[in-house]
């Protein structure tokens, strides 16, 4: 490694393996370690966490009060982050402590009254800390946004502003984010100062890496589907995207009705629960976990062979996030989505987005009918995983489902 590194640090990362940096590491902790603001823009999984937690372990001091405050969207990544701070700063002897809602807060209270120096938290429980006067951040000298384009998504950047006004001006500030829509761009403009910009999202959107199709199913034979193309890929881990948490739960209880075993893990879980699904899914104990986008962009979990897009994302950028999740550190991964007519313009919104046409692959003739539980048939008519159409649509469609497609392709659409 080029970067001159403490000897505690660099001992915690011999200890974990650590043979060079990665790209997003190599071009942002020389930033970082000279004390500039930096703007990074990173994928998941590229390891963008310990390109702000090793020159924070650098610059540290020992003294026993809050120096660094890293903000995170969801409870899932503030416990990953919080491990890596751990992992790498085992031998500093800096302390770390976790804070997320879901869980008791004295706990977390005392820890930092002890003197932790790095706080990880969720923006509503340290909004909680500060009005308990258990958490100060007068003497911050590191502020982190980690997934700030997706704290906007989820409404959570006036709780950022509100953090923000409780510490010094003067302080270094380190945002990473995926895109870089125009309010976080504000966002950076008022609280930072002349921020270096590091960019390693590239404009080729193809997803290289990643086999994908798609197969035009009727909503109603979605759930059969599913469970004969689980069955057929066998897949070693894959985590399955819904819309919904009411659909995570459902299509989770109907997976394991029919015999395959299957997690989902939504906001409205407690925080225990929420840790044995992750604990399971990493370890393969489950190897199919069903999740929101909100709920799967704190994790990071590494060889995940199959991202199935149970139903099409409302943004279209949100499919690229999902099929980053495999494929990733030149392994080979598959994007499998199932549509019914109604997505079919958001896939082509897709395809002109990536600047391919996806592989249409068919079905068999006969699928054996999966067996529903009674929450499925009141989910049914609540129009959760199948449409109103007239039965008569749904039979033409039967009928044709394995006609050739007659959509164009993207070189035909969009060749103007």
């Amino acid at each position: 490694m080029s970067t001159k590194l403490s000897e505690n640090v660099l001992k915690a990362l011999d200890s974990l393996g650590f043979k060079e940096f990665t790209e997003v590491q190599e071009k942002a902790i020389p930033y970082a370690l000279s004390g500039e603001d930096l703007i990074v823009q990173s994928r998941t999984g590229t390891g963008k966490t310990a390109a702000f937690a090793i020159p924070i372990l650098e610059k540290a001091s020992m003294e026993r009060h809050v120096q660094a405050l890293i903000l995170v969207p969801t409870r899932e990544l503030a416990v990953q982050v919080f491990e890596d701070f751990r992992k790498l700063g085992k031998f500093t002897g800096l302390e770390s402590v976790v804070a997320y809602g879901g869980v008791g807060i004295e706990q977390q209270a005392r820890k930092i009254r002890n003197g932790a120096q790095i706080v990880v938290g969720t923006p509503g429980r340290i909004l909680d800390l500060i009005g308990r006067n258990a958490l100060s951040l007068s003497k911050i000298r590191f502020f982190v946004l980690d997934e700030a384009d997706l704290m906007l998504a989820m409404g959570f950047i006036r709780d950022v502003e509100r953090i923000m006004s409780f510490t010094p001006a003067k302080k270094q500030v380190l945002l990473y984010c995926v895109d870089f829509p125009q309010e976080i761009i504000r966002l950076a403009e008022r609280f930072m100062r002349y921020p270096q910009h590091v960019k390693l999202i590239s404009e080729d959107k193809s997803a290289q890496g990643v086999k994908q199709c798609f197969y035009q199913v009727m909503p109603k034979r979605k759930l059969g589907a599913l469970i004969y193309l689980l069955k057929e890929l066998n897949p070693s881990r894959a985590i399955i995207f819904c819309k919904t948490k009411r659909q995570v739960t459902d299509l989770e209880a109907q997976l394991n009705f029919n015999g395959i075993q299957a997690s989902g893990i939504q906001g409205d879980m407690s925080q225990a629960l929420r840790n044995r699904v992750m604990d399971d899914f990493k370890s393969k104990k489950t190897r199919i976990l069903i999740a929101t986008d909100v709920a799967a962009r704190g994790i990071h979990v590494d060889k995940i062979s199959h991202i199935i897009n149970f139903v099409l994302p409302h943004d279209i950028n949100y499919y690229i996030h999902r099929i980053g999740r495999t494929g990733r550190m030149r392994d080979v991964g598959e994007a499998v989505s199932l549509c019914y007519s109604d997505e079919m313009g958001k896939l082509g919104q897709i395809e002109r987005l990536m600047g391919k046409t996806l592989e249409e692959k068919f079905l068999p003739d006969f699928i054996p009918a999966p067996k529903f539980t009674k929450t499925f048939h009141q989910s049914r008519s609540q129009n959760r995983f199948h449409s109103q159409r007239p039965r008569q649509y749904h039979e033409f469609r039967n009928k044709d489902s394995r006609r050739p497609s007659f959509r164009k392709s993207y070189n035909e659409r969009y060749a103007e």
